[in-house]
């Protein structure tokens, strides 16, 4: 059956509401099997599968930040099975980094997602962008 760009759109919403409330099980449930996926500034050969690969970030960042929060700010349906999201997402510093946020202060990041849906509305292909400045002064501060 042929998807329109409102069905994928749907979907990507339901995913980022799902992502925003920790449900990780939730998240997976809209993923196809064998579904891949790409954090950019992981490097650009990153790409890994989602289920045993992805999920592992997703599981453990409540454990790291766990009031973080996830904002949709815009779906733009693209052509044929893609939808791009800009989102944003934030939550409390873990640690004080000099010069970036104090322990405890909202850090808020912009991000990029494209997804890519296959004919059953699941997504098989996850690519996200970020701004990874505030996580290499993190790292750079040792904390």
């Amino acid at each position: 059956m042929k998807k329109n760009a409102k069905d994928y759109v749907s979907i990507a919403q339901q995913f980022f509401t799902a992502y925003d409330a920790h449900d990780v099980d939730g998240m997976l449930a809209l993923c196809a099997d064998g579904a891949l996926g790409r954090y950019a500034p992981y490097g650009r050969e990153s790409v890994v599968p989602i289920r045993g690969g992805i999920d592992v970030i997703w599981h453990a960042f409540p454990n790291a930040v766990p009031n973080f929060r996830v904002k949709v700010i815009e779906l733009i349906p693209a052509e044929g099975n893609i939808v791009v999201i800009q989102a944003e997402m934030s939550g409390p510093m873990p640690a004080e980094v000099h010069g970036i946020a104090k322990k405890g202060h909202d850090v808020h990041i912009p991000h990029c997602y494209i997804l890519r849906f296959d004919t059953d509305s699941k997504i098989t292909r996850l690519d996200a962008y970020w701004d990874n400045t505030v996580l290499n002064s993190i790292k750079a501060s040792g904390v």
